[in-house]
């Protein structure tokens, strides 16, 4: 006998293929993301580990399955940890060891949702999928804002796997990218709650038109606002230059290089005179912008007749910053950033003092502090900006503080030269679309070998470079009015999953 009522059948015996049903969500999971882009796999690969979780007998088993599950995942989406380690110059069992470590700490959060969703069994099949969900929900809510008091990697939201679909993605303007998770998640949940149960196939597909009735309203909702979106009159519109240079990662601290990447810089410069608004990217200089010799060649190279100029740069001032200027077209220093989230292991280390008595190469790493957590935004032609750097574009908080605070558009400059030509550039630039539609703004990147685009407050890519070229990319930058909800009332989704999943563990854990 299979479930009824929630009641679990000592009948049940698992067969071999059941201990695999873990990593066939793995493997459906790290298909749907980029670079494969199979998103609409991510709509059923929860299924697979929702069957496993209501049909295994004990804590223990569920409890690994997640494990498996997260582990195989992470070590999926997270491979290019090894190319880019091997490329530093690390040893190749540390670079394995790095990314096998990585992938088993991240695969607690698959632990921790497999451990409720176990529990929540004892709630019925009914109620289960729609409270999973809401569960998975405040997991991604959560571990995000953990980044901000603790060391956590928030790469990987469900929602991220449907970046494509413009009109799916619209979502994330009301409830943020996490709305759109716990979606993708209630549909693959109620998959596997229905295989779990008795009955016809008739009347399992009955049960399981909920999901495809959410599916239709988050498809509707999104092709009324990209209707919105077409007939939305800017209030101004500029041009921007997005200067790509592809300089080698591991050449951009060879001093005998910098006359080469100042030529590059100058050239990619030149191109970008007519522009309003000229981005550099992350660490685009050879130097500190300190150093007096440096100033002086970035205040003739980014002199131009008219606009402003924004350039990454690493800055000693108070302390090690990773920072960004924005030179006015004399080139003098009008307004600065300092990053606030900075990299675990590569612009700051974690217990240092710890790991450095047991670790070498972890003492001898330099050190950077973060920026204020609220900085003022950068003036242009009236306008406000948020300057956002690297690892920050996967913190919605940033973006949302910034758009509360009045930015009319945003600029993330980057430098993914880390990860060579893997999936993660790609993943990473996923990322920028959310944040788009999330606070209905402009996003333009500048990334040093790519993937540099413009990204219009609907998600939508209007230009973008491949990785490697080396180009100064000009885009037209409209600025509209639009007020997304998720900036201002975003935080009351999060208070209602919280709700209703405490009110189900406590029912389930003390009734």
């Amino acid at each position: 006998m299979a479930e009824r009522g929630g009641k679990r059948s000592s009948s049940f015996s698992a067969p071999v293929y059941f201990r695999l049903l873990p990593a066939l969500t793995s493997l459906l999971l790290v298909l749907s993301y980029p670079k494969f882009d199979q998103g609409w796999l991510a709509w059923v690969a929860l299924a697979p580990l929702s069957y496993y979780l209501l049909k295994t007998r004990t804590l223990k088993a569920a409890a690994a399955g997640g494990l498996a599950c997260g582990f195989l995942f992470y070590a999926g989406i997270l491979y290019w940890i090894y190319p880019t380690m091997r490329a530093g110059g690390v040893e190749p069992a540390v670079s394995a060891l790095g990314l096998l470590l990585l992938s088993l700490l991240m695969s607690s959060e698959f632990l921790l949702v497999s451990v409720f969703g176990f529990y929540l069994k004892k709630a019925g099949l009914k109620a289960w999928p729609y409270v999973f969900a809401a569960g998975w929900f405040l997991l991604e809510y959560g571990k995000v804002y953990l980044s901000a008091k603790a060391v956590w990697f928030p790469w990987f939201m469900l929602g991220y796997t449907q970046w494509a679909y413009t009109p799916l993605i619209q979502l994330a303007s009301v409830t943020g990218v996490y709305g759109l998770g716990a979606a993708v998640c209630f549909t693959g949940a109620l998959a596997g709650s229905l295989f779990a149960l008795d009955g016809p196939a008739w009347k399992k597909g009955v049960r399981f038109l909920p999901a495809l009735m959410l599916f239709a309203a988050i498809w509707l909702f999104g092709a009324r606002e990209l209707r919105r979106a077409d007939a939305a009159v800017p209030r101004l519109t500029f041009t921007a230059a997005l200067l790509q240079p592809s300089i080698d990662q591991y050449a951009k601290w060879d001093a005998a290089e910098a006359g080469n990447i100042m030529r590059n810089m100058e050239g990619l410069a030149a191109a970008a005179k007519g522009a309003d608004l000229a981005v550099w990217p992350e660490n685009a200089l050879p130097c500190w912008i300190d150093e007096p010799a440096c100033y002086a060649w970035l205040k003739t190279a980014a002199a131009r007749p008219a606009g402003a100029t924004l350039v990454g740069s690493v800055s000693k001032g108070d302390g090690s910053r990773v920072a960004a200027f924005l030179l006015d077209k004399d080139g003098a220093i009008t307004a600065a950033y300092n990053k606030r989230q900075l990299v675990p292991f590569g612009e700051y280390v974690p217990l240092r003092g710890l790991l450095g008595k047991y670790i070498k190469p972890v003492a001898a790493l330099g050190e950077f502090l973060p920026g204020a957590p609220r900085q003022e935004l950068m003036p242009f032609q009236g306008l406000k900006f948020g300057a956002v750097i690297c690892y920050e574009s996967i913190f919605p908080y940033l973006f949302t503080g910034d758009t509360r605070d009045g930015a009319d558009f945003f600029v993330n400059i980057t430098n993914d030269g880390w990860y060579l030509d893997t999936a993660a550039p790609y993943q990473h630039f996923a990322a920028n679309v959310f944040r788009a539609v999330e606070n209905r703004r402009a996003v333009l990147r500048a990334a040093n070998n790519g993937i540099s685009g413009a990204i219009d407050p609907w998600g939508r890519v209007t230009a973008r470079t491949a990785l490697g070229e080396r180009t100064a990319l000009l885009v037209p930058v409209r600025v509209y009015s639009e007020r997304a909800i998720f900036p201002y009332y975003g935080k009351w989704f999060a208070g209602a999953a919280l709700l209703l999943v405490s009110a189900f563990l406590l029912a389930v854990l003390f009734v």
